[in-house]
């Protein structure tokens, strides 16, 4: 698999974790890693406090995938928080966002819109994509 085929792969499987979890009331934010033989990983917190910071969450999951990825062979990681953008009737839309980036290749942050349909439950739009530097496989600050 490419490098955007194993990106591709997790993201498959995040939007479809955060779809259900989204149906069935609610999505903590959540991790996940796809390693070898296209095993995924997904990594769950086990409280959250509210009104947490996007920087807060970002350095959050950057330590805990870096946690993950020390110990395993993967070079794919994201993570994914329910957020709202500015949009939609009030003023507020719902979406996702997830951070993907792999080793080897670019990493990027997604946002996907998503309404609720009584029928067909949560239901996806189409993602917007913003290329962003690497979080988990950056190299460390060098100590002065």
């Amino acid at each position: 698999m490419t490098a955007q085929e194993e990106k591709e792969l997790l993201l498959r499987v995040v939007t479809r974790l955060a779809g259900m979890l989204l149906a069935e009331g609610g999505l903590l934010p959540f991790g996940g890693t796809l390693g070898p033989g296209r095993n995924v990983k997904l990594l769950r917190p086990k409280s959250m406090k509210r009104d947490v910071t996007r920087d807060e969450l970002e350095q959050y999951w950057v330590r805990e995938l870096r946690k993950a990825v020390a110990t395993s062979e993967c070079k794919t990681v994201c993570h994914c928080a329910d957020v709202r953008v500015p949009g939609g009737e009030t003023g507020l839309a719902s979406a996702i966002l997830v951070h993907v980036e792999h080793a080897d290749s670019t990493s990027e942050d997604i946002l996907y819109p998503y309404r609720k349909d009584m029928i067909l439950g949560v239901v996806f739009g189409e993602p917007t994509r913003v290329a962003t530097a690497h979080q988990v496989f950056a190299c460390p600050p060098k100590a002065s």
